[in-house]
């Protein structure tokens, strides 16, 4: 067994699963927990997932009985990694890429800081047409929690965590639908240091049925929940948490041309 467990979910995107696996360069020495969903229409291909993965570890398979939600998904793969007993976990999705040598080089940083619990990166976003936007999270931990009361300063398929953080936390929570992560996070910013690396580690599809899309009302208002719940009766706090208001009744057309025009966001 190795020290690092990638977990994927996976729902209907056998060819997604296989593009993120054939990403990870052979050198790399990790095995990866997928966790089907309940796929029904493009059920996943153990035989093509193995195919096209060249690492040095294994894949493990879990199936859900039906579809549950990604954060029931994800919670299965956590709890598979915990009875394994992992040193560390990591994160990515289907369809996402990631550089060859992504695990070694955070498993390698939280090696060397023993108090980093939550280590992310930078990442670009990318559709058919090619690369969008790339996004550089704040690298320190001070600089991640500023940017918490904010948005997440965290992009979920960047990241690799200590299991030992997630047997002292928890699992996801399940009452944070569409902000699961956003809510897990906080739970290490607030307990432990947390990094994020400033190199582009991972390209994470952009595309209009992902959840921060599909769901974007039901995500701003968790996030809404999330900063309340978090509040620091800060004046910065109170400001952000008006802003969060503002793009949760905005429609998203005119939020995006609004921060555009105020200069606001991590998009570059």
């Amino acid at each position: 067994m190795n020290r690092v467990a990638l977990l994927i979910p996976h729902f209907n995107n056998p060819a997604g699963l296989c593009a993120s696996l054939a990403s990870i360069g052979p050198d790399e020495a990790l095995d990866v927990v997928i966790v089907d969903d309940g796929s029904t229409r493009a059920p996943l291909d153990e035989a093509a997932a193995r195919a096209a993965f060249r690492a040095q570890g294994e894949l493990k398979f879990y199936y859900l009985p039906h579809n549950c939600g990604i954060e029931y998904a994800l919670n299965t793969g956590l709890e598979a990694m915990l009875a394994a007993g992992y040193e560390y976990g990591a994160r990515l999705d289907c369809d996402d890429v990631v550089a060859p040598d992504r695990f070694a080089k955070q498993a390698a940083f939280l090696d060397a800081q023993p108090a980093v619990y939550l280590v992310g990166s930078a990442v670009t976003f990318f559709d058919a047409s090619g690369d969008r936007f790339t996004i550089h999270q704040p690298q320190s931990h001070a600089q991640i929690v500023r940017q918490m009361h904010d948005d997440n300063a965290f992009t979920h398929p960047t990241v690799m965590f200590r299991m030992a953080g997630v047997r002292e936390l928890g699992l996801y929570p399940t009452d944070c639908k569409a902000a699961e992560d956003f809510a897990w996070f906080w739970q290490f910013v607030a307990r432990y240091q947390t990094a994020n690396l400033p190199e582009v580690l991972t390209r994470s599809e952009y595309n209009d049925a992902g959840i921060s899309m599909s769901k974007r009302r039901l995500q701003q208002g968790q996030r809404l929940k999330l900063l309340w719940r978090y509040f620091d009766w800060q004046p910065r706090s109170a400001l952000k948490l008006a802003k969060a208001g503002a793009s949760y009744l905005l429609p998203l057309t005119v939020a995006r041309r609004l921060k555009r025009l105020l200069g606001m966001g991590k998009w570059n």
